[in-house]
């Protein structure tokens, strides 16, 4: 991964706020060897490979026993919920609500570019119940990605309530998005 792309503060922090009160002290040394938690100071940016090693202690100790990409899943969706208790967290998910979830969607660069510098996205609808996701940069972790996504159906009427890995190429990942229900 290059070093331009970065993580910003408002997703470590809210990483952290799933991690720190659960984690053990192992894994509380491997993010203070990224320098993150506590005893440091919130850096305005980490490198999005920092990032992507958090997510990956953080969720093997969270979620014991999963496959990594359902531990990672299930981190995203974590992170997610924590984020939507804050301040920005509401004021997102009432204008997403404002605006559906089908825009929602097609803005879905603008929304994952508040985390990150290198995020890009397309949105492709192919029916009424079934669309795609790509994101060209999920930083080694795209169950991460497929739990902030899918944890969108806890918010709208109208999101996906499955979201699969369709395919991966390099760093990118296409997501297949249904509604079931």
């Amino acid at each position: 991964m290059a070093g331009n792309k970065l993580i910003f503060s408002s997703s470590i922090d809210a990483l952290l706020k799933v991690a720190l009160p659960r984690v053990k002290p192992d894994t509380l040394k491997q993010l203070n060897e990224l320098r993150m938690g506590p005893p440091f100071k919130m850096e305005p940016a980490y490198p999005a490979e920092h990032w992507a090693r958090a997510v990956k202690f953080v969720s093997a100790d969270l979620f014991p026993g999963l496959a990594s990409d359902d531990q990672h899943r299930e981190l995203g969706k974590a992170t997610v919920l924590q984020f939507a208790d804050t301040l920005m967290g509401k004021a997102m998910f009432a204008a997403a609500k404002v605006i559906g979830a089908r825009r929602s969607l097609e803005r879905m660069t603008h929304n994952l570019r508040t985390g990150a510098n290198f995020i890009e996205t397309r949105f492709t609808i192919i029916d009424d119940r079934n669309q795609e996701l790509w994101i060209n940069d999920v930083s080694e972790v795209p169950g991460f990605y497929a739990g902030l996504i899918g944890a969108g159906a806890d918010f709208m009427t109208g999101w996906a309530d499955r979201i699969d890995i369709k395919k991966r190429d390099g760093t990118s990942c296409l997501y297949e998005l249904k509604r079931t229900r």
